[in-house]
């Protein structure tokens, strides 16, 4: 019994073996494929037809299409000859059809119609570092050669090509990272910089979820446009689906800057306040504030399901990106659905902020009224005397401003000063000293 297994194993080989010689034997291209292109080089072997390549560099480990200035002949093979590092292969099994009349080569006149498309997939070893090489086309019948075509160009290879743009993108954002340094109010470490939170905090100095997705979508986009130039040697186009993505980051960060603007500012009135009172810096909130990963999630303090949803959605398109947009940004989609879901979350997060308490108009009324407590206590410590116009000497501290003034102005100031205190933490995030609380003790 095994034995007869072994026969017959041995008997489909051997026909296997016979199939492929008789295949070999019938091909224009012998065991030698430099033996074959010196051959039909010669001027005399075959007619030359122009070829042409839809790229300026030949993308070795990704599929290439040239257009064949002849009609496609259904009963001729196509026969590939890769030349490159000092070789010459035969690329294999192509994909030949007629070239449709709207491919951009026929509608911008370089190629005439009719002509033939043909697609194949050309070996990673033969890319390197931008070399020159070329790419021979043998237009066959069984033995005979009809024609032979090629196109000369730089061969480029997936490695170099990242050796080349991931450290050029690094490069960038890192100058991106300096600028950001050289005119951020807070003077950090350098490298605290290169943190994407702290590059893109807001100007309340907290991190910022939709700047993040626009720095996170610019990035993405930036190297994998670079990546393809390096590549194929064109600038790539990009699909309608990687505009509606950019554009879906970019508002989403201008209408919320644009609430945070109406709904998240201080009056200017209490703002000067805080400044001389030694609560907020001449700067503002953007050289106390400390950006960090957590104020992606959180609102207040409190985790924010309308950040989570947005980052998770924005993180799972990303992914997409980088995982199908390293040939063609041109063509890149993602589901209507899922585009939908992610723009329904920008609008639920915008959403959000509108309808979020409006906490720092509650600050604002605070510090008008303590304003007006202080006012009170300031003038009434100060108030002219009975005899005459003249005002008294001005208090010489504070505990003389509060026999003056009395002690319920006092208590009124102070009550809403430290009411203040803690709401001024809660919402803008700084703790102010005990010591900057006291009123003031002259008129201003």
């Amino acid at each position: 019994m095994r034995l007869g297994v072994f026969g017959l194993a041995a008997i489909v080989a051997a026909a296997l073996v016979s199939v492929a010689r008789a295949e070999e034997q019938g091909s224009c291209v012998s065991s030698d494929p430099q033996q074959t292109l010196d051959l039909v080089m010669r001027p005399d072997v075959a007619e030359h037809a122009e070829l042409f390549a839809t790229t300026r560099i030949l993308p070795a480990g990704a599929t290439v299409d040239l257009l064949l200035q002849r009609p496609f002949d259904p009963q001729a093979q196509y026969h590939p000859l890769a030349e490159a590092n000092g070789h010459v292969i035969h690329v294999g099994s192509v994909v030949a059809r007629k070239a449709p009349d709207d491919h951009p080569l026929i509608k911008n006149g370089t190629v005439l119609a009719p002509a033939t498309l043909i697609a194949m997939r050309l070996p990673s070893d033969l890319g390197g570092p931008w070399r020159q090489g070329a790419l021979h086309v043998l237009t066959c019948k069984g033995k005979d050669i009809l024609y032979v075509s090629g196109v000369y160009m730089p061969i480029s290879s997936r490695f170099y090509s990242g050796l080349l743009i991931w450290p050029l993108l690094a490069i960038l954002y890192g100058f991106a990272a300096v600028a950001s340094a050289k005119v951020d109010k807070q003077n950090l470490v350098w490298f605290r910089y290169l943190d994407p939170v702290v590059l893109t905090a807001g100007a309340n100095g907290k991190g910022s979820l939709t700047n993040l997705q626009v720095l996170f979508f610019s990035v993405i986009v930036v190297g994998l446009v670079a990546y393809i130039v390096a590549r194929t040697g064109i600038l790539s186009d990009l699909s309608l689906t990687v505009l509606t993505l950019l554009g879906i980051s970019g508002g989403s960060a201008a209408f919320s800057k644009a609430t945070d603007a109406n709904r998240n500012r201080l009056d200017f009135e209490n703002w000067a306040w805080f400044v001389r009172k030694g609560w907020l810096p001449t700067s503002g909130l953007g050289a106390i504030n400390d950006a960090h990963w957590k104020d992606i999630l959180t609102t207040e303090g409190q985790f924010d399901v309308y950040h989570f949803q947005s980052l998770t959605f924005s993180l799972a398109v990303g992914g997409a990106l980088l995982a199908s947009g390293f040939t063609d940004l041109a063509s890149f989609t993602i589901p209507d659905s899922l585009l939908g879901v992610l723009g329904l979350s920008q609008v639920v997060y915008i959403a959000g902020k509108m309808v979020a308490p409006p906490s720092v108009r509650e600050l604002n009324d605070l510090a008008t009224a303590t304003r007006a407590a202080e006012h009170e206590f300031t003038a009434a410590a100060n108030r002219t005397g009975a005899s005459g116009p003249e005002p008294l000497v001005p208090p010489a501290d504070l505990k003389d401003a509060i026999r003056r003034a009395g002690a319920d102005a006092y208590a009124a100031y102070i009550d809403k000063a430290k009411s203040l205190k803690i709401m001024f933490r809660t919402v803008l995030g700084p703790d102010v000293p005990d010591a900057l609380i006291q009123p003031a003790i002259w008129l201003m």
